[in-house]
């Protein structure tokens, strides 16, 4: 399996507070300038600007957000887990492991290694996540 840890900080957090979703109202979270330039075309990035927040509102067609700026679903560089529920979507970039990889495994067998798949990689230092959430996705997705 491939390791994406250098390519994604998909789940870093700065240690700015947390501000509300201007569209949803939602308590967002506080996301690096590093994952924004994973996520964004440069020109979206830099019409963004910082401090930036994550609406974890699935209903809600923010992503991300800084003051009343926003950027939409559908203008990211590819699909966030929290916003599109296809099957295609990673539910952790530093591992290359996507919805589809998940539920495939459960139908097959019941059950999943893929948590302890990111245990494992987090444990050898192969995520570069500050707060992997990762594997509470895997849980929420299943």
């Amino acid at each position: 399996m491939t390791n994406h840890a250098e390519e994604h900080d998909c789940c870093g957090r700065a240690a700015a507070a947390p501000a509300a979703c201007p569209a949803c109202g939602r308590l967002g979270r506080s996301v690096k300038s590093v994952t924004l330039g994973h996520h964004l075309p440069p020109a979206l990035r830099a019409r963004l600007g910082s401090p930036a927040g994550f609406c974890p509102n699935p209903a809600c067609g923010v992503v991300y957000f800084s003051g009343r700026k926003t950027i939409l679903k559908g203008e990211t560089l590819q699909p966030v887990t929290q916003k599109d529920p296809g099957e295609d979507v990673h539910i952790c970039y530093c591992f290359d492991i996507k919805r589809a990889d998940l539920r495939r495994q459960l139908a097959a067998g019941g059950s999943t290694d893929i948590p302890d798949r990111i245990r494992r990689g987090i444990a050898a230092g192969g995520c570069s996540c500050d707060i992997p959430s990762c594997i509470i996705e895997t849980y929420s997705v299943a």
